[in-house]
């Protein structure tokens, strides 16, 4: 198989995406990218960049990397230039539903990656109820290059993946910045504060997926009774971290609704 894939947008994401489908012999990627410093950079990797959707060839599928204020632009664009056919349309974009992409093409699938698609760790979750076995199959290889994938059924359920994988790298970093503050506030080096914290998050993560046991067991395992990391969870708890995460979740969820014009 040879399947021929046209990105439009080469951002942090169409990028890691583009870069990684290159690295695979049956997946032919190309790229449309505005800037031109970027369109050259992706030339340097052999993957071929074009200024506008006019320029490049037709492809087999096409995916849309852009921002979602941007979609009724190339939407109308897409439709010239595909014409009668119907290609593959696949959009990382938040907030594009179903039926907008299947105006463009009956064949559309919406996906929700993250940021770790950078380094080939990402999230994928993938939306699409009526597409075939064979382009289901195809989209689960586009996106098993960068990392883990998932199917939801219920297109509504992309808010709430949006408020959790989508969004939650940007959490993660952000608990990642207040330890790193508190542990150069204790007086440990920068730099060794940078490895305690990224490793520690890295060796929780791994156990986490792992382990056969909940991560309430695996907190209770590491919560010995007076000891520290009880005082720590103590300010946590008073903190009401939980209820935080759930209003900082549903902020996301209900953002992710009203992009959809929900």
């Amino acid at each position: 198989m040879n399947h021929s894939i046209l990105i439009i947008g080469g951002g942090n994401m169409g990028g890691a995406i583009a870069q990684a489908l290159h690295a695979v012999p049956e997946f032919s990627v190309s790229v449309i990218e505005s800037d031109a410093e970027r369109r050259n950079a992706f030339s340097i990797l052999g993957i071929p960049a074009f200024a506008a959707l006019t320029q490049a060839p037709k492809a087999d599928s096409y995916l849309l990397a852009i921002k979602p204020q941007q979609f009724a632009n190339y939407a109308s664009e897409m439709k010239t230039t595909i014409g009668n056919a119907s290609p593959l349309i696949i959009s990382i974009m938040a907030g594009i539903s179903l039926s907008a992409l299947h105006a463009i093409s009956p064949n559309a699938v919406r996906v929700m990656p993250n940021l770790p698609a950078i380094i080939r760790e990402s999230m994928s979750v993938l939306c699409a109820p009526s597409l075939d076995a064979a382009s289901r199959a195809i989209v689960e290889k586009i996106f098993a290059t960068i990392g883990a994938v998932a199917w939801v059924e219920d297109e509504n359920q992309l808010h709430a993946v949006t408020a959790i994988s989508g969004s939650g790298p940007g959490y993660l970093f952000a608990f990642m910045e207040g330890l790193l503050a508190a542990a150069t506030a204790q007086g440990l080096p920068p730099e060794l504060a940078k490895t305690l914290v990224t490793q520690t998050l890295r060796g929780a993560a791994l156990l986490a997926d792992q382990s056969a046991e909940s991560p309430a067991t695996l907190r209770a395992q590491v919560t010995s009774k007076g000891g520290t990391t009880e005082a720590a969870l103590a300010v946590l708890t008073q903190g009401n971290l939980h209820a935080l995460i759930t209003a900082a979740t549903t902020a996301a969820t209900n953002r992710s609704k009203e992009l959809a014009g929900e």
